[in-house]
């Protein structure tokens, strides 16, 4: 059967062939002596199936109305669309000129779904814009932090312990890896560890003298390290301030340079105070248990460590209820503080238990981070340098 173009003038079609080149595509008339068409691809408006033929649909401004185009070739169609395509080519402006040839259905529905998506994108999973913002970016936050934040600690520098730290950070990470991150010990009772963006991480002596071997501070480590891997500081303030700051970093403004000192006084302390959200500590916790894994420690230190202090938890809350009568402890309830504490923080049931299911997935020995005297050296801060 020959090919059939519809030229508008007459309702019976012109029989010919049709040849697509990579030019454009040339019909020619059966008739004698033949004539010949010459169609751009940029003339297409559809090209779809029907039945056993392909119908090409061509705008035409000169005429008024559509051009058709009737054909049975399976291979002559696949080349029209491959010549279309380069046509075209593959930048947003090939992008737009193919997806303006779609019907108008096909461009609602599309449209629709796009819109959908960045509605969806921007109101609950704004921070994954964090790919679009320069690892740079980590490392001026990081420093704004670690700056204000170093002014109210000193820092712990007894040897033995820094050269502890270094050899379990040198355990857990592979040696490509170990210089970006810096290690900081600073002198608190508390018992906590934080990382900022870039890389700075900051375990509080309190801290490491509550730990009973040197794989539970490996776990804290590789806890503190898969923060900054995820760019979860980053990821934190393009929540808490929106998709003005992703613009803005995007295009190379660092964070001295975004705003008010107010704004970048506000980030600081912001960041200071509030811990990750739950499902960044979650994360943190997952990419912990991998690199503890890779690194044959495996995860009895995460296990152990979190285990004790649950513990110590049950014990205190158990002494607080027998010196407070219950009365007066509801008085003195604040579900405010307890609600942010919750919704930030994973229980220490969930996180061990996670573990202990990650854990039954190592086949592999447990490697032992040995180290002489650990028990006098987790206390060595209260020493002198």
């Amino acid at each position: 059967m020959p090919d059939l173009y519809y030229d508008g003038n007459s309702a019976l079609p012109v029989s010919g062939v049709l040849t697509p080149k990579e030019t454009g595509m040339v019909f020619q008339s059966s008739d004698s002596p033949p004539k010949t068409f010459h169609f751009p691809y940029t003339q297409i408006r559809s090209l779809e199936k029907l039945g056993n033929e392909f119908r090409l649909e061509l705008k035409s401004e000169e005429v008024g109305f559509d051009l058709i185009l009737t054909f049975e070739s399976k291979d002559k169609a696949k080349q029209i669309k491959k010549n279309q395509y380069k046509t075209f080519g593959d930048g947003f402006g090939g992008f737009l000129s193919r997806f303006l040839q779609l019907p108008n259905l096909y461009q609602i529905v599309i449209a629709g779904c796009l819109a959908f998506g960045i509605v969806f994108l921007l109101f609950t999973k704004l921070d994954r814009l964090y790919v679009l913002v320069p690892e740079t970016a980590d490392k001026s936050l990081g420093n704004l932090i670690g700056d204000r934040f170093e002014a109210n600690y000193s820092e712990c520098k007894n040897r033995k312990l820094k050269y502890g730290i270094e050899k379990i950070t040198k355990t857990i990470l592979p040696k490509k890896r170990k210089g970006q991150y810096e290690i900081k010990i600073l002198r608190s009772d508390d018992i906590n560890a934080f990382a900022l963006p870039g890389g700075k991480i900051y375990l509080l002596s309190g801290l490491i003298q509550e730990s009973e071997s040197p794989e539970e501070i490996a776990a804290i480590l590789a806890h503190e390290i898969s923060h900054v891997d995820q760019r979860h500081g980053v990821r934190q303030v393009i929540r808490l301030l929106g998709i003005s700051v992703v613009i803005k970093l995007a295009i190379g403004l660092g964070f001295d340079d975004i705003g008010s000192l107010e704004t970048i006084t506000e980030i600081v302390n912001t960041l200071t105070i509030l811990k990750y959200s739950r499902e960044f500590e979650e994360e943190a916790d997952q990419k912990a248990f991998e690199i503890l894994k890779r690194s044959g420690v495996g995860v009895k230190g995460f296990i152990d460590f979190f285990e004790r202090e649950e513990a110590k938890n049950i014990s205190e809350k158990k002494e607080r209820n027998k010196k407070h009568p219950k009365e007066e402890e509801k008085k003195n309830w604040d579900p405010a503080k307890i609600l942010d504490w919750l919704s930030t923080h994973p229980d220490n049931q969930s996180r061990i238990q996670r573990a202990k299911d990650f854990s039954k997935g190592l086949k592999t020995e447990r490697r032992e981070i040995r180290m002489e005297n650990w028990n006098r050296i987790r206390k060595s801060c209260s020493e002198s340098t």
